[in-house]
């Protein structure tokens, strides 16, 4: 039985006809759908994010197919029926004729978290990160002002160089040699330099997009892992918080111990980072400075925790070259016991900096004693 025969009689049916999805395709690195829908009235663009993460739908009008109307249509709304956009803010007062499947085009943003829908190579409607947010759901062509369901694009918006620079970025790594190929060796060159020529080298992809690898000095007293390419992805939501992303959207994570580990415990550490490396994509958000994560268990230590910093003098700082006009940001990751990071969440990472520096090369141990 047709959804609609549960809200209309057979002939408001006719006139409100169900939406066919025309196109849909999934983002390269996050649990996020991008879907377009049209019914007999109207054309929506659709973000779907995974269940399991609190990005929700987010959608944008395209354009109406019939005559607008006057007033924005709140019984549809109830009804849960996507509404036409008033007429008012309409190119095309009168309507559209229907999009063709096979004239549109998705091109995802580089963080995977925006996307951007093309009609026979033009922009048409855009989701940035930011939509869906107090009273914002994104732009379109045929919009006019800031209408209820969508702002107007304008040719000024800076919004369009950016879904030409992804789209080029995209389509880089179709490239014989792909940016992992070029930036693998730079990084893993940048670490031999500051902690000491890598011994082991793991992948740690799984055989799947995006490529990363794994650092590994194993030397007398200290292990040193360090990640080579997460930062070819910019992370999501960074500009939801910061007034810059270039200065925060990308990272390499790295950690230091004392101690000497058997082959199987290398193995175990090398799985877990390669969690924590898809934490940012896998649940579209940010990993960044004072940022604490779970920490895996380890001979009984009571350090279940990690604090990702890089403002500690006892700890390297490898200079990485910027990547795509973006600061590459090398945080390390320091375990610490639940008792330190109830310290960091409440009063912030500036309120152990100095004890943590006291430790010296106590950091390294996780037989340490606690700070707090």
């Amino acid at each position: 039985m047709s959804f609609l025969k549960n809200l209309f009689s057979s002939e408001e049916e006719e006139e409100f006809q169900e939406a066919e999805v025309l196109i849909e395709e999934a983002s390269p690195s996050c649990p996020i759908k991008a879907f377009v829908e049209q019914d007999n009235r109207v054309v929506y663009f659709y973000l779907w994010g995974d269940e399991k993460t609190n990005f929700g739908v987010k959608s944008c009008w395209v354009r109406n197919l019939k005559k607008a109307p006057a007033k924005l249509e709140e019984k549809l709304m109830d009804k849960g029926i996507p509404p036409m956009l008033p007429e008012q803010f309409c190119k095309f007062k009168e309507g559209q004729g229907k999009l063709d499947p096979n004239d549109l085009e998705i091109i995802w943003t580089e963080e995977g978290d925006a996307a951007s829908l093309l009609a026979n190579g033009e922009v048409i409607a855009i989701i940035p990160s930011w939509g869906g947010k107090n009273g914002f759901y994104g732009y379109a062509r045929d919009c006019i002002g800031q209408g209820d369901f969508a702002w107007e694009l304008t040719k000024s918006n800076e919004f369009l160089d950016r879904i030409q620079q992804s789209k080029a970025y995209w389509d880089s790594w179709g490239n014989e040699l792909n940016p992992f190929q070029i930036q693998q060796p730079l990084i893993l060159g940048t670490y031999d330099e500051s902690f000491g020529k890598h011994d082991k080298y793991y992948a740690i992809d799984g055989n799947e997009w995006p490529p990363k690898g794994l650092y590994l000095r194993a030397g007398e007293s200290k292990t040193v892992f360090a990640t080579v390419g997460l930062s070819l992805v910019p992370m999501p939501l960074v500009e939801m918080y910061f007034e810059d992303r270039f200065e925060s959207n990308r990272i390499e994570l790295g950690i230091i111990l004392n101690s000497v580990f058997s082959d199987d415990e290398l193995q175990e550490m090398a799985r877990w980072i390669s969690a924590q490396s898809s934490i940012p994509w896998d649940h579209i958000t940010f990993l960044g400075e004072g940022h604490t994560i779970n920490f895996m268990r380890f001979n009984s230590s009571i350090f279940n925790f990690v604090w990702l910093t890089n403002r500690l003098d006892i700890l390297p700082k490898p200079e990485l070259e910027d990547y795509r006009g973006s600061k590459i940001n090398f945080l390390w990751m320091v375990p610490i016991s639940e008792r330190e990071r109830k310290e960091i969440m409440d009063n912030g990472s500036d309120s152990v900096i100095e004890k943590f520096n006291e430790l010296g090369k106590d950091i390294f141990s996780l037989q340490r004693k606690e700070i707090v």
